[in-house]
């Protein structure tokens, strides 16, 4: 049987989560929206490639590695003088899985940075009355909400980036303040310990994360865009009813809430 290609599952999973958002086709048609496209493509193709490069080769490299000292240490005349744990030999194979959730915040940084801005460009595109405001400022204007500070309103933003932190800060402690409840369990005398299936499992979800973030952004960016006078004239004539608009605009309104859980 024919291995599936992984770039393949993983364009077609892109194109499927595309899809579910409204007017996709611009995606496809419109320059800018295909350069948005591409710009998700490369993110997502990013993080998909770095959690096979940790978990493939990285990973591995630092058990093989812990084994071949492990053996050398056996046969070794010195052995005698040497008292080193079980957990003492692993740390190479957890410090490798720690700089792993390192890398991994800063890739979701440079996303959330990144994104705005070619979705600002997007959504000029259909601005009638040229008062377009920036996403980020939109969200801080209408819904009180910083774009930089919703990393922990998610769970796994806020696992990632507070592993990162102690790894930077704390030298992979878990020490950093507040510590999260899922971590109040931790040892603070001992470096966290995380096995590649939990790394693994995380850099998925965050892939998942960020492709809820880009259907926000776009509904974000359709909520303002109702605002607009001739905004009224292109929707479906279902929505031109008395009070349908102000129905539609209060539904985005509660879905946006709820996606940066700010209810």
């Amino acid at each position: 049987m024919r291995k599936e290609n992984s770039i393949d599952k993983l364009f077609e999973n892109l194109v499927e989560q595309f899809s579910k958002i409204r007017n996709f086709e611009l995606t496809q048609t419109d320059p800018l929206g295909n350069k948005l496209f591409n710009f998700v493509v490369k993110l997502v193709s990013e993080f998909d490639s770095y959690q096979k490069l940790f978990v493939q080769y990285y990973v591995p490299a630092s058990k093989k590695s812990t084994i071949a000292v492990k053996k050398e240490i056996k046969h070794s005349k010195y052995k005698k003088y040497f008292h080193i744990t079980e957990e003492e030999l692993n740390e190479n194979y957890y410090e490798t899985i720690r700089l792993g959730y390192v890398g991994a915040y800063h890739k979701y940084e440079s996303y959330i940075k990144r994104l705005p801005v070619l979705m600002d460009e997007f959504f000029k595109e259909l601005d009638f009355d040229n008062n377009f405001i920036p996403i980020k400022d939109y969200l801080k204007k209408e819904f009180d909400i910083e774009l930089r500070k919703t990393i922990y309103n998610f769970p796994i933003t806020y696992k990632v980036n507070w592993i990162c932190n102690c790894v930077k800060h704390k030298d992979g402690y878990p020490l950093k303040e507040p510590i999260p409840s899922f971590f109040k369990h931790l040892n603070s005398s001992k470096k966290i310990q995380l096995e590649s299936k939990e790394f693994k499992s995380d850099m998925e979800e965050l892939i998942i994360h960020n492709n809820l973030i880009l259907q926000t952004f776009f509904i974000i960016g359709f909520y303002q865009y109702l605002d607009q006078e001739g905004a009224i004239k292109e929707l479906k004539p279902k929505y031109q009813e008395q009070g349908k608009m102000e129905a539609l605009k209060n539904h985005l309104n509660s879905t946006i809430k709820i996606m940066f859980n700010a209810t």
